[in-house]
């Protein structure tokens, strides 16, 4: 029995390890351990939601909200939306569920991670249940991005027109491919 529960701590240990590790190249700055390994942590970095980005900091934090949204064009030319959960729209017992949205949203502007793009975007159209008549259909995931105000002003209209940005687009043949 103690042979076990030894096995139990070192596979622990060992996890532990390659989490810190993980994370700790991760957030390193631009340098030869670093561009020899994020490739091996990349696999579970990304998947996981453990990448770290660290815009929000001075000297240049981020100045924009991004809203995350996918438009489907189905084979009959009819278009369809998906919104992606905000934050702001959701009551405060929901929002802890939800922490790590805006962070998601924010990142999928990142080059780097163009691997998550098309499994976001396949989610978006399973979650909108078209028909199976509605393949082949496209779909573009994109930004609705809204400046905000200045530090220390609280002037914000809501009639200003939010920017587009395209972030990227896929063609899915069949509803096999979204799953579902």
């Amino acid at each position: 029995m103690a042979w076990r529960w030894t096995a139990w701590r070192l596979g622990v240990s060992a996890f532990v390890a390659f989490h810190v590790s993980a994370i700790s190249v991760w957030t390193l700055p631009d340098c030869a351990i670093k561009e020899r390994t994020r490739p091996i942590f990349r696999y579970y970095v990304l998947p996981t939601g453990m990448w770290q980005w660290w815009a929000i900091f001075a000297p240049d934090p981020i100045k924009h909200t991004h809203e995350l949204s996918v438009e489907v064009v189905d084979a009959k030319g009819l278009r369809h939306m998906y919104e992606f959960p905000r934050l702001r729209d959701m009551p405060w017992w929901r929002k802890a569920l939800y922490y790590r949205q805006p962070k998601f949203v924010a990142n999928m502007g990142i080059e780097e991670l163009m691997a998550v793009r098309p499994f976001v975007t396949r989610y978006a159209v399973r979650e909108l249940d078209l028909s199976p008549q509605s393949f082949p259909v496209t779909a573009s995931l994109f930004y609705r991005i809204e400046t905000t105000p200045p530090p220390g002003s609280s002037e914000f209209d809501p009639m200003t027109a939010k920017q587009i940005q395209l972030i990227d687009r896929f063609e899915i043949r069949s509803r096999t491919e979204v799953g579902g």
